[in-house]
């Protein structure tokens, strides 16, 4: 019956399990080059036993391992453990626990090698009432966990707090149990794997075809655990009895979650509160507008400073070079001087006309363009008037511009 399931943490199931052939015991070797496998393993304690399997915590050239081994060591047992590891050969991810080797020979007898994680089960973590930022960490850093599982073609079919480790100096999490061990509790669903009050439905019936939802169904009561009556509307869809209900994938799941909304409770005082700041608000949001309102002044005023000053600079020296060619002008050998004149005058004049329609070329405010027009022309005026009375004085001819 179990022959096309292959375990992961009590029997969790693998999509493409046809493809994993058994692999017999001596034919299994370490395939991490962190590992010393030099000298052997000293400082063995128990510390778990389930009713299928035990752990070990070890020591090997100074470094702390957890070796799982069978509490049985008939056939059927070995090679459940084998196919675990089998399963966990090519998982990697920061919050899932690293397995090593598969050993045969080890001081408890065949056992696959996995790190030690010094932290406590999010059930005891729990007990210590992190706060609410500290539990959606975990959440999170389950759903992402979770997610590459799937992505694996791995289902977990035993999420549940005992299974996820929370590390003592980082809080991080580390998902475990990827076996059958069958936990601490007789009222264990045993065929295909999961806890009873975490199983989902079609699990607990052993039905067939079971997917990614009966982990979400899972993480769906984790989640109620994380956060007790705060996200009903997601823990509702999570845990659904009609699996096609559920989110159809972690990555939905995960969608949810970062849109979430506030409980209708928080969002009815937030209603309240308004209510209450609402004539507070108001005049802020009318002070604000004021202030814009004379920021916006104060820039146009800048502005306008600026392009008068640009006028001003402008005409000033095309007037000082008007007036110093008609001054450069040699009257006894120029035939025409009032001429001569004219050209130096009307040059000073296009050249104005050229500044003046470049500055106000570049604003767009009516009201800003007349003022600077006005002012243009005026000055234009002025300097064209002592421009007219320095040539007839200069010149011998008389000028009427």
């Amino acid at each position: 019956m179990v022959a096309k399931v292959i375990i992961f943490s009590k029997k969790c199931r693998i999509f493409a399990a046809n493809y994993f052939p058994m692999i017999e015991s001596e034919s299994f070797r370490p395939i991490s080059a962190e590992l010393d496998y030099s000298g052997r393993y000293t400082d063995v304690e128990l510390i778990a036993t389930t009713s299928h399997a035990r752990l070990y915590r070890m020591r090997r050239a100074g470094r702390l391992f957890m070796a799982k081994t069978t509490m049985n060591d008939d056939a059927r047992s070995l090679e459940l453990l084998q196919r675990e590891y089998e399963l966990t050969l090519g998982l990697s991810h920061p919050h899932i626990i690293h397995v090593y080797t598969y050993e045969a020979t080890t001081p408890v007898g065949p056992a696959i090698i996995m790190e030690y994680v010094d932290g406590c089960t999010l059930t005891e973590y729990l007990a210590e009432r992190p706060d609410t930022m500290a539990r959606q960490r975990v959440f999170e850093q389950l759903l992402s966990a979770t997610a590459y599982l799937h992505k694996a073609g791995v289902l977990h079919n035993d999420l549940k707090p005992d299974n996820i480790l929370i590390t003592r100096t980082n809080h991080d999490v580390r998902l475990i149990d990827f076996g059958f061990s069958d936990d601490d509790s007789h009222d264990r669903l045993r065929a295909l794997g999961g806890t009873r009050g975490y199983a989902s439905p079609e699990l607990a019936a052993q039905s067939h075809g079971i997917d990614t939802r009966s982990d979400i169904y899972s993480l769906g009561h984790i989640m109620q655990q994380l956060f007790p009556g705060r996200y009903k509307h997601i823990e509702g869809r999570c845990t659904h009895p009609k699996c096609e209900r559920r989110y159809a994938d972690v990555e939905a799941l995960s969608r949810a979650w970062k849109h979430r909304r506030l409980p209708l409770q928080l969002v009815g005082a937030l209603a309240i509160a308004v209510l209450i700041l609402l004539p507070t608000l108001l005049y802020m949001g009318e002070r604000q507008q004021r202030l814009q309102y004379m920021q916006a002044i104060e820039h146009e005023k800048q502005v306008l400073d600026s392009l008068f000053q640009v006028i001003d600079t402008s005409f000033e020296t095309h007037f000082q070079l008007a007036l110093d060619s008609i001054h450069a002008i040699n009257i006894s050998s120029v035939s025409d001087p009032y001429h001569a004149g004219m050209a130096m005058m009307s040059n000073y004049y296009h050249r104005t006309i050229l500044i003046k329609d470049e500055v106000l070329s570049v604003v767009t405010d009516k009201a800003m363009q007349s003022q600077l027009e006005s002012y243009a022309n005026h000055l234009y005026s002025t300097y064209q008037t002592q421009l007219v009375e320095a040539a007839s004085q200069w010149l011998p001819v008389q000028f009427d511009w």
